[in-house]
């Protein structure tokens, strides 16, 4: 019986969120997530995501994120709520490169030399990945080199 109740809670806490994702548009995919308190979902695993494969796919936030969501207006009218604030990053593969990629496209980073070494790593990844022929926003790239500038100044 335990079991049963367990499961009815894990149901009535379970809801979907609008996680903003980059697709080549500007949009908000309902992901399914689970209440931590109030305003607050940990995001879970969701086929949306199966889309991270593709580099020009990005979400802002990842499943075993929690968030914090606000209640927002669609421009078709429909109401939900819409992961605004990342309370505790989760664990999910590649979630560091996806935030550099995601935040560069949407000029989020800053740039100097703290965000340069932060993202050191993904800065590298992008460069082999553009060189073997693989297609990123121009938006990264254009980061990228105002990032190697900072450290070309460093030296």
């Amino acid at each position: 019986m335990d079991v049963v109740c367990k499961q009815k809670m894990t149901t009535l806490t379970t809801q979907a969120i609008y996680v903003h994702l980059i697709d080549g548009t500007d949009t908000w995919v309902p992901v399914k997530a689970r209440i931590v308190q109030d305003n607050q979902y940990e995001i879970l695993e969701n086929s949306e995501f199966i889309r991270d494969a593709d580099p020009n796919y990005l979400f802002e936030f990842y499943p075993g994120d929690t968030v914090e969501t606000v209640p927002h207006t669609f421009k078709d009218g429909k109401k939900g709520n819409i992961a605004k604030k990342l309370i505790r990053e989760g664990k999910w593969q590649n979630r560091k490169y996806n935030e550099f990629l995601y935040k560069a496209i949407l000029g989020l980073l800053n740039i100097d030399i703290h965000t340069a070494d932060k993202y050191r790593d993904e800065i590298e990844r992008v460069k082999k990945e553009n060189s073997a022929g693989q297609f990123f926003y121009p938006a990264v790239l254009n980061t990228i080199v105002k990032m190697d500038s900072l450290t070309r100044d460093k030296k």
